[in-house]
């Protein structure tokens, strides 16, 4: 569940068809989430409607029927002498239109590639992010199931070669900008999830404001983590999300609270917080854990408490939250989670919050602890 359709509609708007009133509004107040990612009108793009099947590899390449999509990992890595860090990459793809249309030129296309890259140095308490976009004309950009392949100029994410693990292919990762680059080797140690019902994630009231939605949220991970010129060989654990959708929100929805935890003993938990414009939870919120057996659990709305336990206020002036107590009665559960560096803001085409953070508390009744990722979007 990620924002970037927001920054994706909004950079298609304002760059690739020069709308002069949306240009207006994005340079005065902006363009609404819900507005955003609502539907997508007269293109009549393909919507998530109803459960289907997923297929692999075939499911990890491109869905060019639907408006936009994204492959997006996040991790929390250390190395041998105990030094951490975290990560986040992500590649979105959005059509301009459903119809491809005729190539008369080698740079004709109607789908767009956006990439956020950033590397939380922990232990060291700095934030490096970076983005970039481009077309998939010139193969600038694209994606491709056979061989896995996604990419971004030299930003991607491809097929190794290596052993198929749970329909995954092992992947390496590779991104670099002026202070931070990570290059990285995942594969994946448990099978993926299907979120919502049976893959079919619905997000907002009204037909198609849904997504098709899988995550491996556990993949073994090893490879270097460069800060400033410095380079760290490092392992942990990665999360990978796959997402496609046309619409999600309804207009009644300002964003999101998101919470990838990886926790000790191979449990993971997601749960997305929907907020409503008066700020209350919304009734499409839910999640899934996953337990070290695989075995998951979906996770309702009535079945989680996110409280706020602290706030951070950005440079610009927006208050964020900054620290939680998820409570899941049905797992015994209560976990503090708290932002391992206070400042994680990607002050990217629109800013918002996503970063490393620290857990631990109470699960089946029993101490834990563990490391995630947050995301918080419409602030």
């Amino acid at each position: 569940m990620k924002q970037y359709l927001l920054i994706l509609t909004i950079l298609l708007v304002t760059l690739f068809t020069g709308c002069s009133d949306e240009k207006d509004s994005l340079n005065n107040k902006g363009i609404s989430l819900s507005k955003a990612m609502g539907d997508a009108g007269g293109e009549n793009f393909s919507k998530a409607e109803e459960v289907r099947r997923f297929t692999f590899p075939e499911d990890h390449g491109p869905h060019p029927d639907f408006r936009t999509e994204w492959w997006y990992f996040t991790g929390n890595l250390k190395t041998s002498d105990g030094k951490e860090f975290g990560y986040q990459f992500t590649i979105f793809r959005t059509s301009l239109t459903k119809e491809k249309p005729e190539r008369i030129s080698d740079w004709n296309s109607n789908q767009i590639y956006m990439s956020h890259f950033a590397v939380t140095d922990i232990s060291g308490e700095k934030f490096f992010f970076d983005e970039r976009f481009s077309r998939d004309g010139n193969r600038l950009a694209g994606a491709s199931a056979k061989p896995f392949r996604v990419w971004l100029e030299d930003w991607e994410i491809t097929e190794t070669g290596g052993e198929t693990l749970f329909d995954l292919p092992q992947i390496r990762i590779r991104a670099v900008s002026e202070n931070a680059g990570i290059d990285l080797m995942l594969k994946a140690a448990k099978n993926y999830v299907l979120q919502g019902d049976s893959g079919l994630s619905r997000k907002g009231g009204g037909t198609g404001n849904a997504s098709y939605y899988y995550s491996y949220t556990d993949l073994a991970t090893e490879g270097k983590v460069t800060v400033r010129g410095e380079s760290h060989s490092v392992s942990g654990k990665s999360w990978m999300d796959r997402e496609w959708s046309t619409s999600a929100l309804s207009n009644d929805q300002a964003g999101w609270d998101w919470f990838a935890l990886q926790l000790e003993g191979g449990t993971e938990l997601m749960y997305y917080q929907m907020r409503k414009t008066d700020g209350s939870p919304d009734v499409y919120s839910k999640g899934i854990v996953v337990f070290g057996d695989g075995t998951s659990k979906l996770i309702s709305r009535s079945d989680a408490e996110l409280e706020v336990t602290d706030s951070w206020k950005s440079s610009s002036g927006i208050s964020y939250p900054s620290g939680w107590m998820l409570r899941i009665p049905s797992l015994d559960a209560a976990l503090k989670i708290t932002p391992s560096v206070k400042d994680q803001m990607l002050d990217v085409s629109v800013k918002y919050w996503e970063g490393a953070v620290r857990v631990e508390g109470l699960l089946r009744g029993a101490d834990i602890k563990g490391r995630g990722y947050v995301e918080l979007t419409g602030y």
